[in-house]
């Protein structure tokens, strides 16, 4: 067996603890810096070069962000390895560091998956763990936000693939000395000089304690570890009790259908109930002490993908989510949209869209995209039977070939949906479906050219052309559902 100098024996090392068996494909994260030029040296000694594959984001947020992404390239070709980049989308949420990390971990997921890798390495040391720790102690985060990076963790949002961290228990300083000794170029990004950013401020204070004192990094791991052990059981306290909050709600195909929509795509044996949509439950955050509710949501945050919030705006969110008296709220924390109706929490990356007002028409068609919304159009026959009886649709003559509006829902807009039964208000409908405001301008209508409301979804078609004798005519008539988007489909 070959014999390694420390680095590339500790990257070995890290990956065999993992229980991988012969070369599995690793994917190297790579920069540009010192930090990372080191492990893509260490990495590409330990490992063979055709399970080793260089990637690269580009952020795009840099005039030189190309010029380093073309360094990166030049040094994977000089090791003889494979290159992959992924160049970040332009900005799309609040918060530029949020977007930053989520784009990042999602374009080194992307890469992995499509090199055939379960393995992304990066060049995190000791004193990025110290930074993380005290920045997250500024910020005035809890036990939990507290715990530091581990060693291996899953990739965020992508628990399929582990993120490897190999120097975490090495400091700055032996990265540095090994890229000295090996003669390595690497690039200087002017960001990490620039006092105005908390990390480098922090990164500042922290290089000169260990300058002073060699025993610094190694008594500040130790309570770096200290703090992941008591944030481990914390975690599984908040784990516990975020799964007793959890609230699901399932629905019988049958059930979707008398409700006029279609989740037909969302899986499940025929005929079985599916998970139609999960949230928390605010009553049972509420029934939990104060510290185990916020700690709850804390995990709840990370498990969407949310960097930890301080303990200020923890406590905001609380009290907006879980002890405010108002029906709904909705806020923004860290490129997420927290939101709440009622009993039901959930988190969203955007709001959803307004329908588009659209002119269309119906030509018998059994589906429809109209505006981005999908309609299903089922021609039933008389005496065809459903949930509650008989099956209740639009006379094809009130569709076929006439100009049909695709609209959104207005509060005076009445509706008759039981044959004989009262005009219902669209308002009273979605009040009584428990469906958010934010949420109901997304709900497609279809309205006649005059503006009568001939169906809306979920709640289905005007029944006032129907009588007792419906069906009994011998003419088929068109059933309309609704294919909401998965994430809409639970509040709906």
């Amino acid at each position: 067996m070959a014999t390694f100098e420390p680095l590339p024996g500790l990257v070995l090392a890290t990956v065999r603890a993992l229980g991988v068996v012969d070369h599995p494909v690793l994917v190297a994260a790579v920069s540009g810096g010192r930090d990372s030029r080191v492990l893509l040296h260490a990495a590409a000694a330990a490992w063979p070069a055709h399970a080793l594959v260089v990637a690269h984001v580009n952020h795009g947020l840099h005039p030189q962000a190309d010029d380093w992404q073309a360094f990166c390239e030049q040094l994977a070709a000089q090791s003889g390895l494979r290159f992959v980049a992924r160049r970040l989308p332009p900005r799309d949420e609040p918060g530029i560091e949020a977007w930053a990390r989520r784009h990042r971990y999602r374009a080194l997921a992307d890469i992995a998956s499509g090199v055939g890798s379960s393995v992304v390495l990066t060049a995190h040391h000791a004193n990025d763990q110290l930074e993380t720790a005290q920045m997250r102690r500024i910020r005035g985060a809890g036990p939990l936000g507290l715990g530091g990076m581990r060693v291996v963790s899953p990739l965020p949002d992508h628990p399929g693939l582990r993120l490897v961290r190999p120097f975490l228990s090495i400091g700055r300083s032996t990265l540095d000395t090994y890229a000295r000794q090996h003669r390595l170029h690497w690039i200087e990004d002017p960001s990490n000089r620039d006092p105005k950013h908390l990390r480098n401020q922090v990164r500042a204070t922290l290089d000169a304690a260990i300058a002073r004192d060699a025993g610094a990094l190694e008594r500040g791991l130790a309570a770096v570890d200290a703090m992941q052990r008591d944030a481990d059981a914390l975690r599984r306290m908040a784990e516990t009790d975020l799964e007793s909050a959890r609230l699901r709600l399932y629905l019988t195909p049958d059930e979707a259908a008398a409700g006029g929509v279609n989740l037909g795509r969302s899986g499940g044996a025929a005929g079985s109930p599916v998970v139609a949509g999960e949230f928390l439950s605010r009553a049972a955050l509420a029934r939990l002490p104060a510290d185990r509710a916020a700690e709850a949501l804390r995990a709840w945050l990370a498990a969407v993908g949310c960097r930890m919030p301080s303990r200020a705006k923890l406590a905001e969110i609380r009290r907006q989510l879980v002890d405010a008296s108002a029906a709904e709220c909705r806020l923004l924390h860290d490129g997420r949209w927290l939101l709440r109706y009622r009993d039901r929490i959930v988190a969203r990356i955007s709001l959803p869209v307004p329908v588009k007002p659209t002119w269309f028409r119906w030509q018998g068609e059994s589906r429809l995209t109209v505006a981005g919304n999908s309609l299903e159009f089922r021609l039933i026959q008389p005496f065809d039977l459903g949930v509650g009886g008989m099956i209740r649709g639009l006379p094809v003559a009130r569709l076929r070939d006439r100009d049909l509006l695709l609209d959104h829902g207005q509060r005076a807009d009445r509706l008759r949906i039981q044959p004989n039964g009262p005009l219902r208000t669209w308002r009273n409908l979605v009040q009584e479906r428990g469906i958010p405001r934010w949420l109901r301008l997304a709900m497609p209508v279809i309205r006649t050219a005059e503006g009568g409301l001939l169906h809306a979804a979920p709640f289905g078609s005007d029944q006032s052309d129907t009588g007792e004798d419906f069906g009994f005519d011998g003419e088929p008539s068109v059933q309309i559902r609704w294919d909401p988007p998965p994430d809409l489909a639970a509040w709906v």
